[in-house]
């Protein structure tokens, strides 16, 4: 299995930046409780903190509900809805100076998921996702770089973004085991700008099941541009999980 994993890895990894710089290095944690309500559907509520610059800042707070369906044996719809809060750090322009401050964001999401098994303990699995995403609108306070007096407040947000996020990964597991390892790559297109490339994701992770109800897992992913939600870089996330 190890060395399947790793030779899965070397793809993924080859098409990494080897600098750093203008890049972003944080720390995700997430947790996550669900249950099975009926035969196929299972409901969950998640919560996410995530740090840039290491642990040095917090970037994001979010809080969600989603809907998962078993429509046949391999193919899976999804749905739900997330609450951001991301933190705009202080900031100036040739003229001014922008304070702190906190933007929501409302995030909905659909998407539906088809997983083959390509071998005895190979799947391979293909989610196309539509998200759509609003950014309230707010008065940001500025102050002159002049004198330091307070000019008058910037109106920002009240926009959306609309993407089509296709993610292709492929997850190892033995029924005897407890570990599956899993790598993936994600493409974000623009719907709104004719279906541009938006951005590219890479992960690579391993989800450990403690017991029938507790599971921990670790995952490292890379983003090649920054967006509203968070800079481009580096991120590790460490997840638990608890399903009742």
């Amino acid at each position: 299995m190890r060395k399947g994993f790793c030779l899965l890895l070397l793809p993924l990894l080859s098409v990494l930046p080897l600098h750093a710089e203008d890049q972003d290095t944080g720390l995700g944690i997430e947790i996550e409780v669900s249950h099975k309500i009926c035969k196929g559907l299972e409901g969950a509520i998640e919560a996410e903190v995530r740090t840039q610059d290491g642990v040095g800042d917090l970037e994001r707070l979010a809080i969600g509900a989603g809907l998962d369906y078993k429509v046949t044996k391999w193919l899976k719809a999804d749905a739900g809805y997330l609450l951001l809060m991301r933190n705009i750090p202080e900031h100036q322009s040739a003229k001014y100076r922008w304070e702190q401050y906190w933007s929501p964001r409302h995030r909905a999401y659909l998407s539906m998921t088809g997983s083959w098994d390509i071998s005895k303990h190979w799947t391979i699995s293909l989610r196309e996702r539509y998200q759509y995403t609003y950014e309230t609108m707010r008065y940001a306070q500025r102050h002159y770089l002049s004198d330091g007096h307070r000019g008058s407040d910037k109106i920002e947000g009240g926009d959306n973004e609309q993407l089509l996020r296709s993610r292709l990964q492929i997850k190892w597991s033995r029924k005897k085991s407890a570990w599956s390892p899993y790598a993936n790559v994600e493409m974000l297109n623009d719907l709104q700008d004719g279906l541009s490339l938006d951005q590219m994701r890479y992960t690579a992770g391993c989800d450990y099941k403690i017991n029938k109800h507790n599971a921990l897992g670790l995952s490292y992913r890379f983003k090649d541009k920054s967006d509203r939600d968070e800079a481009k870089g580096h991120l590790l996330t460490f997840k638990y999980a608890y399903e009742f």
